[in-house]
């Protein structure tokens, strides 16, 4: 398993203990492109993932979408974490 698909399903599990539904999917076509991130569906969270993005992308696409959540509570691996929060000094800083 390379680094991004390790990545990937870390960011996985983490939507899944956020009650957050994952749904990987052929979205749109052609004519009709639909972008993949997150709807909320009768109150609940789901993230529609296109089937055909690269694991690189769809890391980009959870993090982007995850990092939108409460996340202080939560255990989270470091390295996981760097990546939700790039610049976690900005968080302490006062504002």
């Amino acid at each position: 398993m390379d680094k991004h698909q390790h990545i990937l399903l870390e960011l996985l599990e983490l939507a899944h203990r956020l009650g957050i539904k994952v749904r990987r999917e052929r979205l749109g076509d052609e004519n009709e492109p639909v972008q993949s991130g997150l709807a909320w569906v009768d109150f609940k969270p789901f993230l529609f993932l296109d089937s055909r993005l690269s694991a690189p992308e769809a890391v980009d696409i959870l993090v982007r979408e995850l990092a939108g959540f409460p996340l202080e509570d939560l255990y989270i691996k470091p390295g996981i974490r760097a990546l939700l929060d790039p610049d976690p000094e900005d968080d302490a800083t006062p504002g």
